[in-house]
C-alpha cells in the first residue's frame, strides 16, 4: 500500500512541474516581439547611397528569384510590439509598414507604398529568420527580422 501512495505522490509531484512549466512557456510566448525593419535597394549598378546588407540577409536574398546583384539598406529601424498591438514604422516618405504581433512569434506585416496598401503578409517569424516582402517602391523591398 505504501508504494502505490509514494508513486502516487511522484505523479502529482511530475503533474505539477510539467503544469508550472507549460505556464512559464505560455508567458513567454505572450512577450514584446523586438524587431527590426530595414528597407533594401536592390541593384546592378555601383551603389554609394545605403550600406551593404548583412551576410546572413544577402545569403537569403541570393536564394530568392530577385533580378539584383547587390543589396543596400537605404533605413532600419528597431521597434517592439506587444501581444495583439500593432506599431506603424515609416521607412521612407514613400514606405510604410503596419507591424502586428498575433502572438507565438506570428506578425502579420501590411505593406504600404505611396499611402496605398500594397500588400499583407502573415507569418510565424522565428529568431533567426527574415521575412522579405516586395513591391513597395521601384526596387525597394522590406525585411523584417526578430532581434534580441
Amino acid at each position: 500500500m505504501r508504494i502505490k501512495f509514494f508513486s502516487a505522490t511522484k505523479l502529482v509531484c511530475a503533474a505539477m512541474f510539467f503544469l508550472l512549466l507549460a505556464g512559464v512557456s505560455a508567458r513567454a510566448a505572450d512577450k514584446d516581439l523586438k524587431l527590426e525593419a530595414e528597407l533594401v535597394l536592390g541593384t546592378n549598378e555601383a551603389q554609394t547611397n545605403g550600406t551593404p546588407v548583412s551576410p546572413q540577409i544577402e545569403k537569403k536574398l541570393k536564394r530568392l528569384p530577385l533580378k539584383w546583384g547587390s543589396y543596400f539598406v537605404i533605413n532600419s529601424q528597431q521597434f517592439s510590439v506587444a501581444k495583439d498591438e500593432s506599431k506603424n514604422v515609416s521607412l521612407s516618405g514613400e514606405c510604410q509598414i503596419s507591424v502586428t504581433n498575433l502572438g507565438g512569434e506570428r506578425v502579420k506585416i501590411t505593406l504600404i507604398g505611396d499611402g496605398q496598401i500594397i500588400g499583407k503578409i502573415t507569418q510565424s517569424l522565428k529568431k533567426g529568420q527574415a521575412l522579405v516582402a516586395g513591391g513597395i517602391v521601384g526596387q525597394t523591398f522590406v525585411v523584417l527580422r526578430q532581434i534580441d
